[in-house]
């Protein structure tokens, strides 16, 4: 598991709204993002997301993660600007 890429994947799903959304903004399958997701919440062992067959709204534990994996992200990419 790429713990990473899945926050990224995770991240991307929050702030388009839908898989189908990131996975056209990462360039990548609708099954390649839902398969990260499902791989971070059995690595986290929590739903970060409440599914319905309209929609995705976050759990409470998704949306503490999210906050969190926004600063994580963001802190390695300042990391790599300031490398490169």
């Amino acid at each position: 598991m790429d713990r990473f890429e899945n926050m990224n994947a995770f991240v991307r799903v929050v702030e388009t709204g839908s898989i189908s959304a990131a996975a056209d903004r990462m360039d990548v399958a609708k099954s390649v993002v839902s398969r990260r997701l499902k791989e971070l919440e059995e690595h986290l062992g929590v739903e970060l997301f409440h599914r319905t067959t309209r929609q995705m709204n976050l759990t409470d534990s998704g949306r503490a993660f999210y906050q969190q994996s926004v600063r994580i992200l963001a802190d390695v990419l300042e990391a790599e600007h300031a490398t490169s």
